[in-house]
């Protein structure tokens, strides 16, 4: 087992540890979750969203460096990760880099809050070149008691500032429409398929905060993996139905991988 995680820049085909300059522009990153056990859920679909967002001129060179980014992961084994790997815009040029971070604490349940200034994402469809400032926000949301930001376009709900949002009527699980512009969340998907796979029901809305008075709502992630929204500041009174979520929560480990 290594010592302590740490980060590394990739350098002439190895990953080499160092210390990594926070102001770097990100042009793309990714990050999941490593159980003690050394598990992953949808790891080959974070590939494949990074990968993409690398770009075909470094599609070679990113392969190269996520799998040996992926075998110095296994090194921690016994501890739980939260890595992420970034393509970071340097003085020098692009620089593909890994963070092998300690996970934080994880959690089951989550209190929203309604950013209230204009969608503050450039590049909503790519993770990464936005990240820092959703960071930012979230974490000024969270010294007046939130978890997560709900982001809105057009005064409908599109995302969650670090997560996506997934809600129930009934029977239905329910996502923001397709069309608006948001990150292809890897957590979401899997519980779509899962409902797929259980003959559940799932639909797209246009949904503005107030839509969803009542409704069991979920904000989703690769870290925390399905949390029910228990509070929302200043927004709508949600419900919840614990065993639904446990039940839910057990079908999306059961995807869970060596990594």
């Amino acid at each position: 087992m290594a010592e302590a995680p740490a980060a590394f820049a990739w350098h002439g085909g190895a990953l080499v540890e160092t210390e990594l300059a926070p102001h770097h522009a990100l042009a793309a990153a990714d990050s999941w979750y490593v159980s003690p056990e050394g598990r992953v859920r949808a790891l080959d679909t974070h590939r494949e969203r990074f990968l993409a967002a690398t770009g075909e001129r470094m599609r070679a060179d990113a392969e190269t460096f996520w799998a040996a980014a992926a075998g110095r992961l296994r090194s921690y084994a016994g501890t739980a990760l939260f890595p992420r790997v970034e393509l970071a815009q340097t003085d020098s040029g692009p620089q593909l880099r890994l963070r092998a971070r300690v996970a934080p604490r994880l959690r089951t349940t989550t209190v929203l809050a309604t950013h209230a200034g204009p969608d503050p994402r450039t590049t909503p469809r790519i993770k990464g070149p936005d990240l820092e400032a959703l960071l930012a926000l979230r974490a000024a949301a969270r010294e007046d008691g939130a978890d997560e930001l709900v982001l809105l376009r057009d005064g409908l709900v599109v995302d969650g500032s670090t997560s996506a949002l997934l809600w129930w009527r009934d029977e239905t699980l329910v996502a923001p429409a397709g069309d608006l512009p948001r990150v292809a969340s890897v957590t979401a998907r899997s519980i779509r398929l899962i409902a797929t796979a259980t003959g559940t029901r799932v639909v797209e809305e246009r949904a503005r905060p107030a839509d969803l008075v009542g409704c069991e709502v979920w904000s989703v992630s690769a870290l925390h993996g399905i949390t029910v929204v228990d509070g929302w500041i200043g927004g709508p009174a949600t419900a919840a139905r614990p065993s639904r979520a446990a039940t839910w929560r057990r079908r999306l480990a059961a995807l869970s991988r060596p990594l």
